[in-house]
């Protein structure tokens, strides 16, 4: 026999030849394999599946357990034994994947041998005389048994079938759209990537550690069929007592990954971790040694392996994003996760905020000037930007984001962040709802199982088109994605009070609470459920409360109590005006033009009320893009002069909305 069908024979034999010769070696996978054979992983990946239709990973599980099931019909020892030999972590783990793949245990492989049954008699011969169980079961009658013409006419019908209905479905008139959360299905496998340790002597190589994670987090998400739970969710349980499965419930996850980290000069060991939140079990370790010039290569090896332990085929394309490296600057990169882990420190904890953007800024700067077309580190500049001011950024500011993000974009706009921080720029800064809809939806099709990019369009599509129906969808998704990050349950309490769901608005402010105590947003939306709901001593218990947290706001606590002695709510909201106001510099005050105009609006003061709104206008404040649907300014929905503010923001009227 010669031509491409006895090329393609030869290959798999090489594969099985291989597999055999370490089936005992736990250690030994996709890596080890395309090594011994001369190609690359994508190589045998590809070529692999277009003879056998199956991953590399699948094919050495599958004929592992084809191995052990010969063993086990042999009785040559016991089941725990046999997963050892036949190169199994651990007899837990073989028995699972046993049964899922021959649908019942190691155990009673004896017992149904002994039953005569069609399948008993049935020709297991495969390729060259290769044993069927030893091609892993159905994989080797798929492939190796030779089919009668009837046979084939017969798989060929059924294939013509199945992919009319695949394509009847698949083209089917959806209403779902690229705006549709139907359009991103959340894909078959969650993970969590917890946090890992860091083993080094230096603490300060934290920064490394972190970076490393994310950057595993990121090659991850690249992945279609895998969905990876936000950093900030997994953070939360970091050095938790719970269980891996009491976690893994928490965060609704199939699998959990953690690790350690030791970097001490040039050198990077890792160690890998993939666990089955469903039961808890150690599924998969690996240790990695390195130098950190191989830092990119260690991230992708470590990102595949987790991949292919999972079951998950990699496309071509997905295969070339993981295997992209962003800098050829190893010193960029390293200021770079420096500059990051400074920006995280502020937006999660809210610790030295100026002296932490402070370095961050020069440290992105610093990794720009050492690579000018390190795209990530533009992107981050451009975010650390717009974080810097919040509430009130510059414009200055404001404009040097829009710079960098522009330069990421320039230099490779095939990465979500950059999309999605040219989104934020044109919604909350310059107003342009065109571009803004544009590039949110470029980094939703990007990578649509990002949380941030799904939250931010929701923003969009509840204040600014008014569609809360469509808005509240990508919020319920970024919560999936992100199951205790604060952010997403304060759009989501806030996106309730606009359309009047008092009790839903207060169980989400409760959960921001409960993420983050010390952040007083959640209590501020308390607030202002309570005094839409009448409850206004319970509104003032909330201030009270929030307040007593800080220092700077403690102080405030007494004087408003006098004034709602007095006057009430009306005079609370009047009395923290004239508060922001005149003590504008002051640290015990929020001083925010467009806040200031959302309570003169309660208050019925129309002329106040726009004065504050231009004010805001001209500084450009980046709540502003709210105002339409704002519960504030109910009463200012029929006042002419609001009407043209809204016009002049490119807004519109309210001929097409219902309003709460």
């Amino acid at each position: 026999m010669s031509g491409p069908a006895s090329i393609k024979d030869s290959f798999v034999e090489n594969i099985i030849r291989l597999i055999d010769d370490n089936l005992g070696n736990e250690q030994f996978g996709v890596n080890d394999l395309a090594k011994a054979l001369g190609v690359s992983r994508s190589q045998l990946h590809r070529k692999l599946n277009a003879v056998v239709g199956k991953s590399t990973t699948q094919f050495i599980r599958e004929y592992r357990l084809g191995k052990a099931m010969d063993m086990l019909k042999n009785n040559e020892a016991t089941a725990s034994e046999i997963a050892y030999r036949v190169g199994f972590s651990s007899p837990t783990y073989f028995n699972s994947s046993f049964k899922d793949y021959f649908g019942y245990p190691p155990g009673e492989v004896k017992y149904r041998s002994s039953i005569p049954t069609e399948h008993n008699n049935e020709s297991h011969v495969g390729i060259n005389g290769v044993s069927a169980s030893s091609y892993s079961g159905t994989f080797a009658r798929n492939y190796g048994n030779v089919f009668s013409k009837l046979n084939i006419l017969v798989v060929l019908i059924l294939l013509i079938t199945v992919s009319a209905l695949f394509y009847f479905f698949f083209n089917m008139p959806k209403e779902n759209s690229l705006t549709s959360v139907g359009a991103y299905d959340l894909g078959h496998t969650a993970i969590a990537v917890m946090p890992f340790e860091n083993l080094s002597n230096d603490e300060e190589n934290q920064y490394f550690v972190d970076g490393m994670r994310d950057d595993i987090i990121n090659h991850l998400s690249k992945v279609k069929s895998i969905v990876v739970k936000s950093r900030q969710s997994a953070d939360r349980y970091g050095s938790s007592d719970l269980s891996g499965l009491e976690i893994g419930k928490a965060l609704n996850v199939d699998y959990m990954i953690d690790g350690s980290v030791q970097k001490n000069g040039d050198r990077i060991k890792v160690i890998v971790h993939l666990i089955n939140a469903k039961n808890d079990t150690h599924l998969w370790s690996k240790d990695f040694d390195r130098p950190f010039e191989d830092v990119f290569n260690l991230e992708k090896d470590i990102s595949t392996q987790i991949a292919s332990e999972l079951d998950v085929v990699l496309s071509p394309i997905e295969i070339q994003k993981i295997e992209k490296i962003p800098t050829n600057n190893k010193e960029a990169y390293n200021l770079y996760l420096k500059g990051k882990y400074f920006t995280y420190l502020e937006m999660g904890e809210y610790k030295n905020p100026e002296e932490n953007y402070e370095l961050s800024e020069k440290y992105f700067k610093e990794s720009i000037e050492k690579d000018p077309t390190f795209v990530l580190s533009y992107a981050g500049l451009a975010e650390l930007l717009l974080c810097k001011g919040y509430p009130s950024v510059s414009e200055a500011d404001y404009l040097k984001a829009k710079y960098y993000a522009a330069q990421a974009l320039q230099l490779d706009s095939s990465l979500a962040e950059p999309h999605r921080v040219m989104g934020l720029i044109n919604m909350e800064y310059e107003w342009d709802w065109k571009e803004a809809e544009k590039e949110l939806l470029k980094a939703l099709e990007i990578d649509p199982t990002n949380a941030s990019v799904n939250i931010e369009y929701a923003r969009y599509l509840i204040h600014v088109k008014g569609d809360f129906k469509k808005g509240r969808e990508f919020i319920e998704r970024a919560k999936k994605l992100a199951p205790v990050a604060y952010f997403m349950y304060i759009v989501s309490a806030e996106a309730y009070l606009l359309t009047g769901e008092y009790t839903l608005a207060l169980q989400d402010a409760n959960e921001t609470i409960e993420i983050n105590p010390e952040n007083l947003w959640g209590y501020w939306i308390k607030f202002l459920v309570y005094v839409n709901q009448g409850k206004n001593d319970l509104a003032i218990k909330q201030l009270v409360y929030s307040w007593g947290l800080l220092p700077n706001t403690r102080v405030n606590i007494d004087p408003m109590l006098a004034v709602y002695q007095k006057d009430g709510i009306p005079g609370v909201f009047k009395w923290i005006n004239y508060l922001d106001i005149e003590y504008a510099e002051d640290d015990r005050t929020f001083h925010n033009a467009y806040w200031i105009a959302e309570k003169f609006a309660v208050l019925n003061d129309r002329e106040n009320t726009m004065k504050w709104l231009h004010i805001a206008y001209n500084k450009r404040n980046s709540q502003l893009y709210s105002v339409k649907f704002n519960h504030f300014f109910k009463g200012m929905r029929t006042h002419p002069e609001f009407i043209e503010f809204l016009k002049k923001m490119n807004l519109g009227g309210y001929e097409n909305h219902h309003i709460i």
